[in-house]
């Protein structure tokens, strides 16, 4: 069971004052790597995290688009932001003022850390897009699940740059879990979801 399950006691998330009455939901993390050929940062391979929410089923021939959202598995906001969203509230992560504090649970980017590492331990390749441009440009896009178990602080977006205002974002909180048998029976919906024309590029 070595990777299967990510235990951070130090952390839980003990903010005083959050209320946002959170539940544990099965969630299908997606990871987004592209690199290109040529450019500035050619063969660097950028990451990016998103995370859907399978909606349940009423009727077996039902279809249901999952919901899809940015998740931030990475430490570049404020501490402010990450406790408004599991406040229910709007949070601006892109937005750095005078007022920006980065008083983090302690060892918070280690939580992250590990919980990166466990994604990617467990992920499965569901899809891969090559795209070419004139004079031999070429991007290659990687998209990855891991089924996971566990916990997220889920709000509204509300600055105007890089997303767009009102669009939900999410920020991970406590323990996760692997899920092993997630592909099972209309959960694997996902494998067969083209994602060539998804905007993965516009989260951090």
């Amino acid at each position: 069971m070595k990777n299967k399950i990510i235990f951070i006691i130090l952390l839980l998330f003990s903010f005083s004052g959050f209320t946002q009455n959170l539940t544990e939901k099965e969630f299908v993390i997606l990871t987004f790597e592209m690199s290109k050929n040529k450019g500035q940062h050619k063969n660097q391979i950028y990451t990016y995290y998103w995370v859907a929410e399978l909606e349940k089923y009423e009727n077996v021939d039902e279809y249901k688009e999952p919901k899809i959202y940015s998740l931030y598995l990475t430490e570049f906001y404020g501490s402010e932001q990450l406790e408004s969203c599991c406040l229910g509230k709007v949070s601006y992560p892109y937005t750095m003022t005078t007022g920006t504090e980065f008083n983090f649970p302690e060892n918070y980017d280690t939580y992250l850390k590990n919980l990166r590492k466990l994604v990617k331990d467990n992920r499965k390749e569901i899809q891969v897009i090559n795209k070419k441009w004139k004079d031999n440009h070429k991007e290659k896009v990687t998209v990855y699940a891991t089924t996971v178990k566990g916990k997220l602080c889920v709000c509204e977006y509300g600055g105007d740059v890089i997303l767009k205002t009102g669009d939900l974002i999410s920020f991970p909180k406590g323990e996760f879990k692997i899920i092993d048998t997630f592909w099972n029976d209309n959960k694997n919906i996902l494998l067969f979801k083209d994602f060539s024309t998804f905007e993965y590029g516009n989260t951090h």
